[in-house]
């Protein structure tokens, strides 16, 4: 994976440095998932391995069909 050609000085305690953005995969299968970190209504979040950059990450995994969603239920109420 490669990252960024374009750089951007940042100012980190008075002093410039040049600060390298990543681009990270989209795809499922360039991440490895572990155990979930948290959670809230609609979403969860787990810790996962990046493959190709060999970098811990967290995915928010989006749940919008989730029966227990008080916010769907409120929408719904007659």
């Amino acid at each position: 994976m490669e990252k960024k050609k374009s750089k951007k000085n940042q100012k980190c305690g008075g002093v410039d440095e040049q600060v390298e953005k990543k681009i990270y995969p989209t795809g499922a299968e360039h991440y490895e998932l572990y155990e979930e970190v948290g959670h809230g209504v609609s979403a969860s979040v787990h810790r996962a391995l990046c493959k190709p950059l060999n970098e811990i990450v967290a995915i928010k995994i989006l749940d919008f069909e989730r029966e227990n969603c008080d916010l769907i239920q409120d929408l719904f109420i007659d």
